[in-house]
């Protein structure tokens, strides 16, 4: 058996974790559809963001990990990875665009621990209950599904 010595673990909480996924796929969708104007299905915006949540794995149970910055390093790389195969491979586009929007990854990197720190900070600095963050949240995604989902539909 595995064991994850409970030292490692992280600051991380899960009201961050859940507050940044939906906020930061309305900004993968906008990134996608507007800025690099190529739109994508929604299952990949759907896997990209899957694997963006995933660092939280790495950063709430090992951040105090003596090995945290190579798993973190890893992960980034898979991430990266992952950006390219699911949203950047097969574009009929130069390979300009192609490294932009490969770059883009660390921009919505950026956006998710942002999203995940206004919630930190509504807690820690403003006194907001998680439970808050984690309502509203619930309210998030059923946005993010109504908004997608009747995208979805009409197409």
């Amino acid at each position: 058996m595995i064991v994850i010595d409970p030292a490692w673990a992280g600051k991380v909480q899960f009201y961050e974790l859940l507050f940044g996924t939906w906020t930061v796929y309305i900004a993968l969708v906008l990134m996608w559809e507007r800025v690099l104007k190529a739109p994508l299905a929604e299952w990949r915006y759907v896997i990209l963001n899957f694997f963006g949540a995933g660092a939280f794995w790495v950063n709430h149970y090992f951040q105090g990990a003596p090995f945290w910055m190579t798993l973190l390093n890893l992960y980034t790389l898979f991430f990266v990875v992952m950006w390219w195969v699911f949203g950047v491979r097969g574009q009929p586009r130069g390979t300009g665009w192609k490294v932009g929007a490969t770059l883009m990854a660390f921009v919505y990197t950026v956006l998710f621990i942002l999203f995940e720190n206004v919630s930190r900070a509504g807690v820690e600095r403003f006194g907001v209950n998680e439970f808050w963050f984690m309502a509203g949240s619930f309210l998030g995604f059923t946005g993010v599904i109504l908004w997608r989902g009747n995208r979805a539909g009409a197409r």
